[in-house]
């Protein structure tokens, strides 16, 4: 895999962390790759990334891994805030409100070479391959509707929550009526907190709470029928809770 070093950007610092645990997913949203690597490398622009993938498959190394790019901006999973210095961030040539609007075959066969290789090298879980929607949900909507999570998760890059047995869905169910637990809502806020998600500006207000669960979708639920959507989100968050669960 043939990185290009030929532009830099200036926007890192160390990281406060040594070890690296999530690979973080954008998009530019800019017009070409040209105005992307002007953009990133503008010192101006106090943003960066450690990587940048053309529509052609050019992958620009922008940032050294070793040091903190500045992508994830304020951002949350898991109990952890510093997201920049615990990962490594990859941009793409993508934008919806131009002719870049397209994730084509080039640009997602190199992001996967490169998902692949960073992953291995950093022993990152597939769990931890995430998109900027997954840590900023009521801010960031990249990498979009469009993008291929599908594909992705063909080559084990998308964490694929198992089929559960009855017993659990019922024991599963029984303990949340006992935490007093009852509403559909109520319960899959609980199970994304458990997830990673930040559920705290989605409790009381649901144009947030449906922001929400509409990155969520976007994520794992991509080429679900829009028909009973609702109730096939909540089932495939229980899944992925459960399956969770089982093996942390």
């Amino acid at each position: 895999m043939k990185l290009i070093h030929n532009f830099k950007s200036p926007n890192f610092n160390r990281r406060k962390y040594n070890k690296i645990e999530f690979i973080i997913i954008h998009y530019t949203a800019l017009k070409n790759v040209n105005e992307s690597i002007k953009f990133l490398c503008n010192k101006k622009n106090k943003v960066s990334s450690h990587y940048l993938i053309s529509q052609n498959g050019e992958i620009y190394n922008l940032v050294s891994e070793k040091y903190r790019a500045w992508h994830a901006g304020v951002s949350y999973w898991a109990s952890k805030t510093d997201i920049n210095s615990i990962s490594i961030g990859i941009e793409l040539d993508f934008s919806p409100n131009y002719k870049n609007n397209i994730y084509g075959t080039k640009l997602i066969n190199s992001l996967i070479k490169l998902l692949k290789k960073i992953a291995k090298k950093y022993k990152i879980n597939n769990h931890n391959i995430l998109g900027h929607s997954d840590i900023a949900p009521y801010r960031k909507i990249d990498p979009g509707v469009k993008f291929p999570w599908h594909t992705l998760k063909k080559n084990n890059l998308v964490f694929n929550p198992k089929i559960i047995n009855f017993y659990l869905v019922f024991s599963l169910r029984k303990w949340f009526k006992l935490q007093n637990i009852r509403s559909k809502k109520s319960i899959m806020i609980f199970m994304l907190a458990y997830i990673g998600y930040d559920i705290s500006l989605g409790i009381n207000k649901k144009s947030n709470f449906n922001l929400l669960l509409k990155n969520y979708q976007n994520h794992y639920l991509q080429r679900y029928s829009k028909k009973n959507l609702y109730k096939k989100t909540y089932k495939f968050i229980e899944r992925h809770f459960c399956t969770l669960l089982l093996t942390k």
